[in-house]
């Protein structure tokens, strides 16, 4: 099941302490306490940010390639150089965030 509550108390506030559902296998309609879901990475996140890390890699290295040809400067160089930086921290803050999101779902409960 998919949502989009923060927490598990958000959840339960909007959809009650108690869920119907139906088994995506068996199709079975069981009820389940919220104390019971748990949140877990996204999938689209970690592509998205590994598409992220890669395609700025590559631009950033052909730009770098071009500049070290033309400018024999080691500002300018550096400067290019740490502008690779900027993928890799796209990267790591859009996977801090998103373990972030999952700890924050899974460690809070609901009082029954």
């Amino acid at each position: 099941m998919k949502t989009d509550s923060c927490t598990r108390i958000e959840f339960a506030m909007e959809n009650g302490k108690i869920r119907k559902t139906n088994c995506e296998k068996c199709h079975q309609e069981s009820t389940i306490i919220v104390n019971k879901f748990y949140a877990k990475e996204s999938k689209f996140i970690s592509v998205l940010a590994g598409i992220i890390f890669f395609v700025g890699t590559f631009v950033g290295l052909y730009f770098l390639k071009q500049i070290i040809s033309e400018m024999k400067t080691v500002i300018g160089i550096l400067a290019v150089a740490s502008g690779l930086l900027i993928p890799i921290s796209i990267y790591g803050v859009f996977n801090k965030e998103d373990r972030n999101r999952v700890k924050s779902f899974n460690q809070t409960y609901v009082s029954e």
